[in-house]
């Protein structure tokens, strides 16, 4: 059999270093992401175990959905277009989040998305509320009132 030279061996440690320390940087260098943009997202306030699993120990979905929430199990926002998960940098949601628990919010924050997981770093959070068909006639401009005897206008 052949020994192989010193210098082989030394040239093969070499190779190796040279391509790990390239693993290394390219896998602790950041991703080119897109900034973070200002958002207001509309949708229903879930915790994770309960989407999820779609198990609550008491059919309360609401009550199932705060206590999880305060325990600290991660939330989301269930919109039309998607799941996006829910934080507030280091101090959590929670305080903000449990009195909307499985209702409809309106959250506003900066949204980051990672290879499509999407973040929504929360500043704001109310009851998102429609506007019903009282309110819309409330806000509409009201109907000039014709002199007396006039004949009435039929309804369209």
């Amino acid at each position: 059999m052949k020994r192989l030279s010193p210098q082989f061996g030394l040239m093969a440690l070499m190779v190796i270093a040279v391509v790990m320390t390239t693993a290394l940087v390219a896998v602790g260098r950041p991703r080119n992401q897109p900034k973070p943009e200002d958002v207001t997202l509309i949708g229903l306030v879930v915790d994770l175990q309960t989407y999820m699993t779609e198990k609550c120990a008491n059919e309360d979905f609401v009550k199932c959905t705060r206590d999880n929430i305060r325990g600290g199990v991660p939330t989301a926002l269930e919109t039309d277009d998607g799941l996006v998960m829910i934080g507030m940098g280091d101090k959590g949601p929670a305080r903000l989040l449990v009195p909307l628990a499985y209702q409809n919010a309106e959250v506003t924050g900066k949204l980051y998305d990672r290879e499509g997981v999407l973040y929504l770093d929360m500043t704001a959070a109310k009851v998102y509320k429609e506007e019903s068909e009282e309110e819309e006639e409330e806000h509409a401009p009201e109907r000039p009132q014709l002199p007396e005897g006039a004949p009435q206008p039929s309804e369209p």
